[in-house]
């Protein structure tokens, strides 16, 4: 219960992209279903409004990718930041969970920090600061109460960085959803090879019609090989159907689906994916894949220079060597990625070595039960914010009863 309103605990949730919505929704579903009193307010997109969220702006709709993107849309996220801080300050939660979201979320922590009466502010999902801009850890481990984080060896990282920063690995949620979608991974008699473009608009606006040129070049010398796509929202989906429709290319065969992705990759030989969340969920469902990457030229120059990693896609990162192909930029064309996937679809044994290897790279993301171990450290930290509250209240009563006692006596 909020000890400031007699309420149940009220949580305000900060998700800016589609992933970090679907994340936060798994949580809020969690925590709801442990205590349905249990308010939660806040900014996200369509899954955490249905999981209970009480939403003034679905900031997931406004994602953009890249440097040039976010200095074009600089004014209109400077309005959204004044918004949530001034709701924040209106509505008092008790707990501030921002998902993901760096750019947005570790300034509004910061300016949280300084504010009187701050909430207790825990951050789930780590900023990758462990690949560029190491020194936010140090103002992460200032600002924040507590960090949960979804790789492993995240906890080493910063306890070597931010040593008095409170960080909890919880696994990664795609461990569940691998369980709650899939059994055995069944592939078609019919090599499928699954088109991954990204969701976010510029990521689709910069990979689809790479990838659908690439679809036109395997069937020429492969006839029978089909093609899925996966949306994750209606909108998505319509974004892929239109580009499809303009292409009006020869023997593709192509289905874009929605829902139950994992089952869908389990049933697939090979996925080409833009870098992201769904090479992890390419490597649950043990999938042979080819990892892309096109950002602006400034965006990725500025990256190279900054990120201290030799590789993007997760799925190297966290195997430490390079165990799936990645294309990036100038290297992603037609040309290049039909030819790397006809190799593998026409090499059984060396796909199956493949998949193999991505198998062993997911087991890395531990098992399932994020959300409520999430919810779990959530939990905890309204509990000892309203302690710290009662206690300041009790605090202040002493205060008063000893002012008021000299006076009595004088």
């Amino acid at each position: 219960m909020s000890v400031e309103t007699g309420e149940g605990p009220l949580v305000y949730f900060v998700a800016g992209e589609a992933s970090g919505d679907r994340l936060a929704a798994d949580l809020l579903r969690e925590l709801k279903k442990r205590n349905p009193a249990l308010r939660a307010l806040g900014v996200g997109g369509p899954m955490l409004k249905a999981a209970g969220q009480e939403q003034s702006l679905d900031l997931a709709r406004h994602a953009v990718v890249g440097l040039t993107d976010v200095l074009k849309h600089l004014p209109k996220f400077w309005g959204f930041f004044q918004q949530v801080k001034s709701e924040i300050a209106k509505r008092k939660p008790d707990v501030v969970l921002l998902v993901d979201y760096p750019g947005f979320n570790l300034r509004l922590a910061k300016a949280l920090h300084h504010s009187p009466g701050r909430p207790a502010i825990v951050y789930y999902v780590s900023p990758q600061v462990w690949a560029w801009k190491a020194g936010r850890a140090k103002t992460m481990e200032r600002i924040l109460e507590r960090l949960l984080v979804i790789f492993p060896f995240e906890v080493e990282w910063f306890a070597r960085h931010a040593p008095r920063l409170k960080t909890k690995w919880v696994g990664h949620p795609l461990a569940d959803r691998w369980i709650a979608q899939t059994t055995e991974p069944v592939r078609d008699e019919i090599p499928c090879v699954a088109l991954l473009p990204g969701s976010r608009p510029r990521e689709i606006s910069r990979h689809w019609r790479l990838l659908l040129q690439t679809a036109e070049r395997i069937v020429r010398e492969e006839k029978k090989v089909r093609f899925i796509s996966l949306a994750t929202d209606g909108e998505m989906r319509q974004r892929l159907e239109q580009e499809w429709g303009k292409q009006k290319l020869n023997g593709v065969s192509l289905d874009i689906v929605s829902g139950q992705s994992l089952t869908q990759l389990a049933r697939c030989s090979l996925a080409i994916v833009a870098s992201g969340t769904a090479t992890l969920e390419c490597a649950m469902a043990g999938l042979p894949m080819l990892v892309i990457y096109k950002a602006s030229w400034l965006t990725y120059l500025l990256g190279r220079m900054l990120v201290k990693l030799p590789y993007l896609s997760m799925v190297n990162v966290l195997a430490g060597e390079k165990v799936v192909p990645e294309f990036l930029q100038g290297a992603a064309t037609p040309e290049r990625l039909s030819s790397a996937a006809l190799q593998i679809l026409r090499n059984p044994r060396g796909a199956e070595a493949l998949a193999e290897r991505v198998r062993e790279v997911a087991q890395k993301l531990g098992g399932p039960g994020a959300a409520g171990k999430a919810a779990d450290e959530v939990e905890d930290a309204i509990r000892l914010r309203q302690a710290l509250v009662v206690a300041a209240q009790e605090s202040v009563g002493d205060l008063v009863e000893r002012g008021g006692g000299r006076a009595e006596g004088s």
